[in-house]
């Protein structure tokens, strides 16, 4: 008997040694691969039984019918409540006239509306358009007309009826259902939503009205800016939803888990994760109607909370607030979120006490996505040679010049080696790997696609995002491409602001693009532009005065430029092409640019001409950006 333990003790040993040496991660490739197959096998396990989000939901509610859902300004919400409201609104959809697998757009803040809105939709089998509340005028506008929906939901506050007002005769074809008081006086489109609600019955809605559905119709529209444009829905299917709802199965969450939830619902972020992963497990939601620093670790105390979810702008002001004793006393066990800086990571790791991190790296579009299991500082993932077989992604060279994958002799990508930075891209296929695009003009899907990328007839998605791979195959983000960047933990849409910017009289060109500023997540805006009157040296004090009126009335707050950059002749390519690589390299440092610049003073939310001693300023972090 021992003869026979010491042999296989020694096979044993002799396979581990053979793996350090051959497959030297084989660990960590074994970790990552069990969760994907078991995540994969809880989302089969619901189809098989022919449920989706909303189904798991009612059966919760059976579950537990007194155990708060949502708790929101210190009320609680039982699941039977949402099931009881949920109900009411899918019928009043019915009242009202909207048809089976129609498209709703409902424009609500972070709050209990919000909730039962969405359920009552997916009880109903309509497809939900989640417009962003902070997008106002031809943006707002446009998110509206993109999504085909016939009615648009708006949720209570002045600010939204304000916004929808000021935008009715370019969304004509939409009528408008308010929830709560109606504004006075009353626009004559405004319709009541709880004057239907109220008079409904709030039984459950029997499965029949959603028979419809399968795994791959519409559950909602996620608006993002992609890589181009103005915001563009992007359709997530039921399948997808699932998949989102179960992802916080990788750190084994429970029905005893709290979430924390500040960020906006109308993100996948907020609503598929975070709010979906609540349901599946039977869990509770702290909502919260918008982050707030100096109330965060105060409301995750007073509320037990066990999960907060962020971006990397929620981590970065955490930590710059000032220190407090109580700073590590909560029951968070896990932080899960994505953006979250390198340079950030152990401090808000440390400070606050957070046993572990779950970073990831996903796009609501976007085919594939990955995470961080092992709390490796700054890593969104794992992609090694293994890995690949099963998720096979792949990097290539970036042009910064051309603004476009690099092309060997030959026309096609080049791969990047480890330690180097590459355009993240997945290869396309019926099935696993397959991209809905987005709802509108073809060419907004068609610009997401590459094609004879490796080989004639390929097809890969383009993420737009610049990642690396460390020697150990662990993947970081680097930046955004193209005319997009982050910043305030939003998309921005170069052309979008520079569509805005030009349709003032003064301005002929405008070249928008993202610089970074010490101390802050993502990148800044900054335009170059050149103006109509060609002999014209400088801007005025009235142009400023109405660029800054223009930006602050025209573009929510994220997309509005910190910078700008005044250029008698614009930055061309030899293609007549805005050239940005050259401006992003020179930034706004006044020592290096001699163009007249100004910044946009968080004070005034004025523009003003910026110095040396702005600069300076800015660049010590004494001016918030």
């Amino acid at each position: 008997m021992l003869a026979v333990l010491a042999g296989s003790l020694g096979v044993s040993g002799a396979l581990y040694l053979l793996l350090r040496l051959f497959w030297p991660g084989w660990y960590l490739d074994w970790l990552y691969r069990r969760n994907s197959l078991r995540l994969g096998a809880i989302v089969m396990g619901y189809l098989e039984q022919g449920k989706y989000l909303i189904d798991i939901f009612e059966e919760q509610v059976k579950r537990w019918p007194k155990k708060a859902l949502i708790i929101f300004q210190d009320r609680k919400y039982s699941y039977e409540y949402f099931d009881q409201k949920s109900s009411q609104a899918g019928r009043a959809g019915i009242e009202i006239g909207i048809k089976p697998g129609s498209t709703v757009a409902i424009m609500i803040y972070n709050e209990p509306e919000f909730v039962w809105t969405y359920l009552g939709f997916m009880k109903v089998g309509y497809q939900t358009a989640c417009i962003n509340y902070n997008l106002r005028s031809k943006s707002l506008a446009h998110s509206i007309n993109a999504s085909g929906a016939t009615v648009l939901i708006l949720g209570q506050g002045p600010e939204l009826h304000q916004a929808i007002q000021e935008i009715l005769p370019d969304i004509s074809g939409i009528t408008v259902y308010v929830q709560g008081p109606l504004p006075e006086p009353k626009p004559i489109s405004f319709l009541s939503f709880d004057l239907v609600m109220n008079n409904i019955s709030d039984a459950p809605i029997d499965r029949s009205a959603r028979k419809h559905i399968t795994p791959f119709s519409t559950n909602v529209l996620i608006y993002t800016s992609g890589t181009t444009g103005l915001p563009k829905p992007a359709p997530v299917n039921h399948l997808r939803t699932l998949g989102a709802g179960s992802s916080f199965e990788t750190f084994n969450m429970t029905s005893e888990d709290i979430v924390y939830e500040p960020l906006p619902m109308y993100h996948s972020v907020g609503l598929l994760l975070g709010f979906g992963s609540c349901v599946t497990k039977g869990a509770t939601m702290v909502l919260r109607d918008k982050f707030s620093a100096k109330h965060f670790w105060e409301d995750c105390r007073k509320y037990d909370v066990t999960v907060i979810q962020y971006i990397g702008e929620v981590c970065r002001y955490l930590v710059a607030q000032p220190k407090n004793k109580l700073d590590g006393q909560h029951k968070v066990r896990v932080a899960v979120g994505n953006g979250l800086r390198q340079d950030i990571w152990t401090e808000f790791q440390s400070r606050f006490k957070i046993p572990r991190i779950i970073e990831f790296y996903g796009a609501t579009e976007n085919p594939s996505g990955s995470v961080n299991l092992t709390n490796k500082v700054g890593a969104c993932g794992r992609a090694s040679p293994y890995l690949r077989q099963f998720s096979p992604v792949a990097f290539v060279k970036w042009d910064l010049e051309a603004q476009a994958p690099f092309r060997n002799r030959q026309g096609f990508c080049v791969p990047v080696r480890p330690d180097a930075v590459g355009l993240l891209i997945v290869p396309l296929s019926e099935g696993r790997f397959s991209f809905q695009g987005y709802r509108g003009p073809k060419e907004d899907t068609e610009k997401k696609i590459l094609r004879d990328v490796f080989e004639k007839g390929d097809q890969y998605f383009n993420s737009g995002d610049l990642m690396r791979i460390d020697k150990e195959y662990y993947l970081y983000f680097n930046d955004r491409v193209g005319d997009t960047f982050r910043w305030k933990g939003e998309n921005v849409s170069t052309t979008e602001v520079s569509n805005i910017l030009t349709s003032l009289a003064f301005i002929h060109d405008a070249n928008v693009y993202g610089v970074a500023i010490p101390g802050t997540d993502g990148k800044a805006g900054m335009v170059s532009f050149h103006m109509t009157d060609e002999g014209a040296t400088s801007l005025s004090p009235t142009m400023l005065a109405q660029i800054s009126r223009h930006v602050n009335e025209m573009l929510p707050g994220y997309a509005r430029p910190r910078f700008l950059r005044f250029q008698t002749q614009p930055e061309l390519t030899s293609t007549f092409k805005q050239l940005k690589a050259i401006l992003v390299r020179e930034g706004f440092d006044p020592t290096q640019v001699r163009d007249p610049l100004y910044f946009l003073d968080p004070s005034t939310q004025v523009y003003r001409p910026l110095d040396n001693t702005a600069y300076t300023q800015i660049m010590a972090g004494n001016v918030p950006m």
